[in-house]
């Protein structure tokens, strides 16, 4: 479930940029959202790391 998570943000990434080059975000608007969509993945993949390296009960 973690993975498929990190899988739509890496979508939602990436449509946002594709927003932004086809100028239907401004500048300022998009900056804002990436910063907090990178902090999640930063988030998600401490997750995900976390959880490899515990041993599965």
């Amino acid at each position: 479930m973690l993975s498929k998570t990190i899988a739509k943000l890496d979508n939602l990434k990436f449509f946002m940029q594709l927003a932004w080059e086809s100028k239907l975000i401004p500048t300022d608007k998009y900056s804002k959202i990436t910063e907090s969509l990178e902090e999640i993945g930063r988030m998600l993949g401490g997750w995900r790391k976390g959880l490899q390296k515990t041993p599965a009960k």
